[in-house]
């Protein structure tokens, strides 16, 4: 069974909790919601908002990884570039 598209959203927030290192209670606060609310975007019961996730310049890289690795047609590669300083 296909996973429902709100499910599918509501992973892709988590993913994007996970990848900035955050706990639920700091992503929560950082967005100035309360966690019970993430919880339910999360779930997929209730519609996310995410113009106060991107609001959050830190999160901002973290939700457009998540949401191009959710569409399935975007390769997602991580670049580590490393310069020596003298």
């Amino acid at each position: 069974m296909q996973q429902d598209w709100r499910e599918q959203v509501g992973s892709a927030i988590e993913r994007a909790r996970v990848l900035s290192g955050l706990s639920l209670k700091e992503f929560a606060g950082a967005i100035g919601r309360d966690e019970r609310q993430i919880a339910k975007w999360i779930g997929g019961i209730e519609r996310p908002q995410f113009d106060a996730i991107f609001a959050v310049k830190e999160l901002r890289g973290p939700l457009v990884i998540a949401l191009a690795e959710l569409s399935q047609t975007v390769e997602v590669q991580t670049t580590l570039t490393i310069r020596r300083t003298a």
